[in-house]
């Protein structure tokens, strides 16, 4: 998707379902992940303004979002209205999307072959494909670590709930930009994966229910991740901190956060085999009680 495809400084998000209801966490975690790419997409593009999200309307009868980027000053009504700020828009917009596309196009994978040409850059991945791309988005998806969690978080989010079937980003006139269907959300979930020796570290976004809790570091907790009962250490020292200060973790909470699972290949079945999980970082705790759902059924 090319950036001069872009029109405007507002877009949709489109959750795609069978049904006419979202969890509000879904919701809301989605929406705070897109938010924290389009800050750091404005951030690497060094536009020199200070950019808000605003939800302009949760629309009825589907799951759209409309969504709007605006310039914060003390005279944002004319600011907004200027072709500067809404190129600024377009050009954030446009980044974001081809960041998914890029997302979608790797796999979690590392990229095979990387070219310079320009102000583009072309890149193959490990199935000989190839997408072109601007520099400052593959930079971005390269150096920014930010970027890189808030989209594998995103799609680990819309993996957990049955109800979403997909995912679209359309312009305001809801012209699709980039699509992610519900079969690809764990290739997306994925952060990295690392192979040495027979050994294979996976580093991906995860979503976690609270079997069983451990206060101790050298403990471990019980999970369950994607159906599978498994115990994992917590070695996000912030974590830590948040006990100490009181907050409360109980059975049926949901946790967020980044997973490394360690696999060691075993030769008489040919295949990688998972020995271990580690939770590196906690991304975002939601107690049992607070889910919730969102309905969008249209009133007759």
């Amino acid at each position: 998707m090319s950036k001069d495809k872009i029109d405007g400084n507002d877009f949709k998000i489109k959750f795609d379902g069978q049904q006419h209801q979202v969890d509000a966490n879904v919701l809301v975690g989605s929406l705070i992940h897109t938010t924290t790419i389009v800050q750091e997409v404005n951030k690497y593009l060094n536009s020199g303004k200070k950019i808000e999200i605003k939800v302009k309307a949760l629309e009825k009868g589907s799951f759209l979002c409309h969504i709007e980027l605006v310039e914060t000053t003390l005279d944002t009504l004319k600011n907004l209205l200027t072709k500067d700020n809404i190129d600024v828009g377009a050009a954030i917009v446009g980044t974001v999307v081809e960041l998914i596309d890029l997302k979608k196009f790797l796999k979690g994978k590392k990229a095979k072959e990387v070219q310079q040409q320009g102000d583009k850059t072309k890149i193959v991945n490990k199935d000989g494909n190839v997408i072109i791309i601007e520099n400052a988005t593959f930079n971005i998806y390269e150096h920014s670590p930010v970027v890189k969690d808030a989209l594998a978080q995103n799609f680990d989010v819309l993996n957990n709930d049955p109800a979403i079937t997909g995912f679209e980003i359309t312009d305001k006139n809801e012209k699709a930009l980039v699509r992610v269907d519900k079969s690809e959300f764990i290739d997306l979930s994925q952060k990295s994966e690392e192979v040495e020796e027979g050994e294979r570290k996976i580093v991906e976004a995860a979503t976690v229910n609270v079997v069983r809790v451990s206060f101790e570091e050298n403990l471990k907790w019980d999970f369950y991740y994607r159906g599978i009962k498994i115990s994992a250490k917590i070695a996000d020292p912030s974590f830590y901190e948040l006990i100490d200060k009181g907050e409360a973790f109980a059975k049926g909470d949901v946790l967020e956060v980044e997973l490394q699972i360690n696999q060691k290949f075993d030769e008489s079945v040919n295949t990688f085999v998972t020995k271990s999980y580690q939770v590196n970082k906690i991304v975002r705790h939601l107690s049992r009680n607070e889910q919730q759902k969102i309905n969008f059924k249209s009133e007759e």
